[in-house]
């Protein structure tokens, strides 16, 4: 609070001239003390010299601008730090006994501190002109007649009290600390289970372990006395009732760290913390898209559904379908809802999906590329990555789902609520309807039906009420936005966009998409064969086909099914066009070989060996005289002289060379027959022996002979089995005669 105010500040309060000249006029009266204005023209008064009503109100504004908006169990928290902030010794020890007073005792605690809090605000314009008291009196009257603006449930807990009781609050804080203010607080006596460690941590492991025995203090008594007695531990085992007493308090002080331990999601859906922003950058709407799907909890005519929706997360616009599962081809359908109602993502948007196979799909992932939209996958099990989209689905349950007529519950403790309105002879004698006569089933909408009552209740009910989060509607927060879409011009281009079914090959004139061959006279031609295009199917015409070279926009190319050539669709084009291309090859052909009797390729090996061997002429290489080579085994042979001409044989030695290479065949063929016949023979040997498999088992060796032989001749092992096939087929042919 400040100590100096200004004539204008003062002018109009309680005690003070309307005017500011007024106030200056009564300060030099009156001898105000004053001082030069920090910054600006003229003086201010210090607070010690206004008069005691003027003092008064100003405390009671500074307890009013403190405490407006105080109205939470924390303010007692936000006061305690005010308070002890101030330079006051506090035993070490005084945190650490708030934290152990009960609900009660805190509550009371936290109306005192605030109580001290604004005391403390009112009494500085007292203290100031050392008139403490006189103010610590006028706050207990202002106290007594509710002017202070403190919360209501600080004067439903605390009574009035007296200028004592008030200086008892004041040494009480600076000496004892907060835990004081809750009166003669004495830590309780320990429980006989704190007494003894290891009785309460086999109480938390026994608990923790299985969770349904926590409530069932018999159960708990009886376990711990057995264990004990079987490992002579010797333990004192307190009365059910002080188990009972003690395993509540505990399960209250743990109960988070219990329920992360044995109830995971229940954890997640009431605990996990999430005080961070999911997307800081997010600055206008169409920057987050966060898509999800979810089965719808009613059932429907032709059975039940999922809804398929994506939300906008900056208005929380949301648009959704209904379809007979989460697939890609549903996930397209809304993309294209989406686009067009909401325009597209912008430049840095994100599209937030979970890694579902139906949100992964090659075509949805593809049609995202062409678009241009970044996407983000949140991790397997984590809806708390998605909490938008969960959010709405949650709100979706309870604000429409709910209310169906066909609802089946959303878990087993909905549907059994729902099952017990029969009795136990009505649900057996439902059950042995047929599904058509069945009363969910007569009461049930179509998918069409549900659509139209969604889309509906959208528009009518959830984009126009207040949203928590924003203060404003979804369609508010997107009017003050004042943002500007980028819209899709053209429908049927969008139409066929979310048709694309990924890339193919050009390959001899067609590709292959979706199971069927697709052709197109331009296609034949040389220049786009082996091509990558990007393939999109009309999508009211399935023989029909748009063709663009990928990456690459400019050529368009309509291909269609080859199956309707001749049916419907002229051949003439492909033929002509195949024809053409025939010609442009041999054209393409004929130039080449032009082109290289011009620059003679087929001598350019040798020219080029030849020019090589011009320029060397005129190098001579540098000569040095030669070292003799000292080698054993070359001065033995330096003697030998070669004959002048080659040997020559006389008719009888060439007669017996000739019979020495005739024998030497003779034999080679007869070994290569043997080899023959014996692979003749093993071949013979493994088809009877796989014949008799068909009919009875082999002896371990001969099957171990078999396997070994199949496994080594793998030419052999395929005739065999065609063989047996034969033989099987020949059978079946005798006994169906």
């Amino acid at each position: 609070m400040s100590s100096w105010y200004t004539a204008q500040a003062l002018a109009g309060l309680v005690g003070m001239p309307a005017y500011p000249d007024g106030v200056r006029k009564k300060a030099e009266r009156e001898e105000w003390q004053s001082r030069k204005r920090e910054k600006g023209k003229g003086a201010e008064y210090h607070i010690g010299s206004l008069p005691i009503e003027t003092r008064r109100y100003l405390a009671e504004q500074a307890v009013a601008a403190q405490g407006h908006a105080v109205t939470d169990h924390a303010a007692g928290g936000k006061a305690m730090a005010k308070l002890l902030a101030r330079e006051v010794p506090v035993k070490p020890e005084a945190g650490r006994k708030l934290l152990t007073l009960g609900e009660g005792a805190r509550q009371k605690v936290d109306a005192r501190l605030l109580i001290l809090q604004a005391a403390d605000i009112f009494l500085a314009p007292y203290h100031a002109c050392q008139q403490g008291e006189v103010g610590r009196r006028a706050f207990i009257e202002a106290y007594r007649a509710r002017t202070l603006a403190l919360p209501v449930s600080v004067y439903e807990r605390q009574k009035p009290f007296s200028l004592i009781t008030l200086r008892r609050w004041q040494s009480a804080l600076a000496d004892e600390g907060p835990a004081a203010l809750a009166g003669n607080y004495q830590r309780e006596r320990p429980s006989t289970v704190e007494q003894s460690p290891d009785l309460a941590q086999f109480l938390t492991a026994l608990v923790t372990t299985k969770p349904h025995l926590a409530n069932k203090w018999g159960a708990l008594h009886e376990l711990a006395s057995q264990y004990s007695d079987m490992n002579q531990l010797g333990w004192q085992i307190p009365s059910q009732s002080s188990l009972r007493r003690w395993m509540v308090k505990w399960l209250a002080e743990n109960k988070v760290a219990f329920t992360y331990t044995t109830n995971p999601d229940a954890y997640n859906n009431k605990y996990r913390s999430a005080i961070e922003e999911m997307y800081p950058w997010m600055a206008q709407p169409n920057d987050v898209w966060e898509f999800d799907s979810t089965p719808v909890d009613a059932m429907l005519v032709d059975g039940r559904h999922s809804i398929i929706a994506v939300i906008d997360v900056y208005t929380r616009r949301v648009r959704l379908l209904v379809a007979k599962s989460s697939s890609s081809e549903g996930i397209c359908l809304l993309l294209r809802k989406t686009l067009l109602a909401w325009g597209t993502l912008n430049d840095n948007g994100v599209m937030r999906t979970d890694n579902g196979s139906d949100y992964v799909s090659q075509r949805v992932m593809s049609i995202c590329t062409l678009l241009g939209m970044n996407v983000s996958r949140s991790n397997a099990y984590s809806g708390w990555e998605k909490p938008h989209i969960e959010r709405f689905f949650r709100t979706l349950s309870h604000g429409l789902i709910e209310l169906l007529p066909s609802y089946i519950g959303h878990c087993v403790a909905d549907r059994q609520v729902i099952e017990a309105r029969k009795s136990f002879a009505q649900r057996l004698e439902e059950k042995r309807k047929p599904d058509a006569q069945k009363e969910i089933y007569e009461l049930a909408m179509t998918a069409a039906e549900l659509q139209t009552l969604l889309d509906n209740w959208l528009d009518a009910r959830y984009h126009n009420r207040k949203h928590s989060a924003l203060g404003v509607s979804p369609n508010e927060k997107y009017q003050l936005a004042r943002y500007q879409r980028r819209a899709i011009p053209d429908e049927a281009a969008l139409d066929l966009l979310l048709n694309h079914i990924g890339e193919a090959t050009v390959s001899k004139g067609f590709i292959k998409a979706g199971g069927l061959k697709y052709s197109a006279p331009e296609l034949l031609e040389h220049n786009w064969k082996s091509q990558r295009v990007s393939v999109f199917l009309d999508p009211c015409d399935v023989g029909r086909a748009i063709l663009y070279r990928t990456g690459d926009w400019n050529e368009r190319i309509e291909a269609i099914n080859i199956d309707l050539l001749g049916n419907g669709i002229s051949p003439d084009a492909f033929r002509a066009a195949k024809k053409a291309d025939a010609k442009a090859l041999a054209s393409f052909r004929r130039e080449m070989r032009n082109l290289a009797k011009t620059f003679g390729i087929d001598q350019l090996h040798q020219d080029v060996v030849r020019h090589f061997v011009d320029q060397a002429k005129g190098i001579e290489a540098f000569s040095r005289r030669d070292l003799t080579l000292d080698n054993p085994a070359l001065a033995a042979l330096t003697g030998v002289s070669t004959p002048a001409e080659p040997a020559r044989f006389n008719a009888a030695e060439l007669a017996a060379i000739e019979a020495r290479r005739e024998a030497k065949a003779l034999r080679a063929q007869a070994t290569a027959g043997q080899e023959s016949r014996a692979l003749k023979t093993e071949y013979e040997q493994a088809i009877y022996l796989a014949e008799r498999e068909l009919d009875t088992p082999l002896t371990e060796r001969e099957k171990e002979w078999l396997t070994r032989y199949l496994y080594s001749h793998k030419l052999m092992a395929k005739r065999i089995n065609r063989h047996l096939d034969e033989v099987r087929a020949t059978r079946r042919t005798q006994a169906k005669g």
